[in-house]
């Protein structure tokens, strides 16, 4: 999922959140996974279930954003499969 984000220091930022889907958790779990590095505190996976829609882990990054207050500078979240 590729996210585009209005930034004031920046202008536009865009990042990458890999979506992996995952045999060994439940099936319909999702699990943010958060970076480490660089950007300490933000999302860089999201590990999904099998039955797991994409609508779903929608809902769960626009929670996620809408949470952390940055839902308001997203400009597009595309996802490609």
């Amino acid at each position: 999922m590729l996210v585009e984000i209005s930034c004031p220091r920046h202008g536009l930022e865009r990042y990458k959140v890999k979506v992996i889907k995952r045999f060994n958790i439940a099936s319909d779990q999702i699990v943010p996974k958060l970076k480490n590095k660089f950007a300490k505190g933000e999302l860089s996976r999201v590990y999904v279930g099998r039955n797991v829609s994409y609508s779903d882990v929608r809902d769960f990054l626009i929670d996620y954003f809408r949470e952390r207050g940055m839902l308001e500078e997203i400009l597009r979240m595309k996802m490609s499969v």
